[in-house]
């Protein structure tokens, strides 16, 4: 079994980061953290909350603190691109929670 999935390599403000998949434990991780009270954290970007970049990147609190929103929508982009299934997971369960 292999412990490195896919990776993908975005150039953002000079630097490379690292986009990489998640396992599946990883992804049950971040599904089970509790919302913070921090509404920047929880609704800057769309589909991913600032805790749970460094889960996909490495990058710590503070660097992504410093970074501007369309460098962070870049990450963003790089993490869908190596975790496909789980932003899937994430589109479905928000149609899911939709009224009728």
């Amino acid at each position: 079994m292999s412990d490195i999935g896919k990776s993908v390599i975005k150039s953002v403000g000079g630097r490379k980061i690292v986009c990489s998949e998640l396992s599946v434990a990883q992804v049950r991780q971040l599904l089970q953290q509790s919302q913070g009270a921090d509404l920047v954290d929880e609704v800057l970007l769309p589909d991913v909350r600032l805790p749970d970049l460094p889960l996909f990147t490495g990058l710590t609190v503070e660097e992504i603190d410093q970074m501007l929103p369309s460098d962070l929508e870049e990450v963003v982009a790089g993490c869908k691109e190596a975790n496909p299934t789980f932003f899937r997971m994430l589109a479905l369960l928000g149609k899911q929670q939709l009224p009728a």
